[in-house]
């Protein structure tokens, strides 16, 4: 099993949101890493995602997802240092095509995570392991 692992905003999202169709997998998904004592770490700025996507359909239910995901997460911060790192990124390697997802890879460098969990097909990681949440589930659980 993997020691540290970054969540993308689209996993802690599916996992707090009975509606959307991968909902189980993603609450399967971090009932395995809590219980497993796995570092979780995501982002501050998925954070406002999150909780603006949540909010849409209920406000109070998307404030205690965003206490709880605060919780059991490692909230990494950025500043300059990696906005910088994330569009010199972007220019010697077209592979990293977005700026969202080049500055969640960063962070999750720099949190040293050895596994991203994306549904977002466009992710790339170059260095870090990627799996959307139904590789996780197959493999893992």
């Amino acid at each position: 099993m993997v020691k540290r692992v970054f969540l993308d905003a689209n996993i802690l999202i599916d996992a707090n949101d009975i509606s959307r169709p991968r909902y189980q997998e993603g609450l399967d998904i971090l009932i395995s890493l809590v219980k497993q004592e796995v570092g979780i770490y995501t982002s501050c700025d998925l954070i406002t995602t999150i909780y603006y996507i949540l909010a849409k359909h209920n406000r109070a239910k998307a404030l205690d997802s965003i206490e709880q995901i605060n919780q059991f997460c490692t909230v990494i911060d950025f500043g300059n240092k990696e906005v910088q790192m994330c569009y010199d990124l972007m220019r010697s390697d077209s592979n990293f095509g977005d700026l969202e997802d080049t500055l969640q890879y960063i962070l999750a460098q720099k949190a040293k995570c050895d596994l991203i969990i994306s549904n977002d097909a466009r992710f790339y990681s170059k260095e870090i392991e990627l799996m959307s949440s139904s590789e996780f589930v197959q493999k893992y659980l």
